[in-house]
């Protein structure tokens, strides 16, 4: 059996302004160096096989905190680079992690920056298709034990959709996952996942 633990990259100054990233490298901020410390805090002392992360400074950094609580240096997979927004990277976007806004305002931005990104950026399934390629590299290279994966919100949102399909909460277009968060997934010998935890933040205080 492989155990998936799937972090999210702590926090930036633009992610705390609500301005989208994409392939932007914008690096952690200090609570986002915090978030990255508790995220590994939280780790320490699990038997990990392998630990992976985006090439994106933002993730490097929270993997090189984890890497140091477990002993090992973090690969790059280029396939696990965030999504590529085109035109909207750098701009203000509605935080659709709250509940200020409802399920029309979310499906309009949802289809807004569909298309966007089809005309400047990355389609959707270009993206799966590069995510999905790396996923089953690191699976093959880790047939069992703890896998730890250092990402991104759209990069991780890929990966719980392939295995658990659309089923966001109420009103979401998406899986919501905060920086610094912990996910978990069971992955038993024939594929089949089991989720354990998800969107952890009880280790951020």
């Amino acid at each position: 059996m492989n155990t998936i633990l799937l972090v999210r990259h702590g926090t930036t100054d633009w992610v705390d302004q609500h301005i989208l990233h994409g392939i932007t490298d914008i690096p952690l901020n200090e609570n986002g160096l915090r978030q990255a410390r508790q995220a590994a805090s939280a780790l320490k002392g699990i038997t990990a096989h392998a630990l992976y992360t985006s090439p994106l400074s933002r993730c490097v950094q929270t993997a090189q905190e984890i890497g140091g609580a477990l002993g090992m240096t973090p690969l790059h997979k280029e396939g696990f680079k965030e999504l590529n927004f085109g035109w909207l990277e750098g701009r203000p976007i509605r935080d659709h992690s709250s509940q200020e806004y409802g399920y029309w305002v979310n499906l309009f931005d949802h289809h807004l920056h569909q298309f966007i990104r089809r005309i400047s950026g990355e389609s959707l399934s270009a993206f799966n298709q590069r995510v999905t390629r790396d996923w089953r590299a690191i699976l093959a290279e880790n047939p069992k034990g703890t896998i730890v994966v250092v990402g991104h919100s759209a990069v991780f949102n890929s990966i719980l959709t392939n295995y658990f399909g659309r089923n966001f909460p109420p009103g979401k277009t998406y899986y919501t996952l905060h920086p610094g968060s912990i996910t978990e997934i069971h992955l038993d010998p024939d594929g089949q996942a089991q989720l354990v935890r998800m969107d952890d933040t009880a280790h951020l205080g």
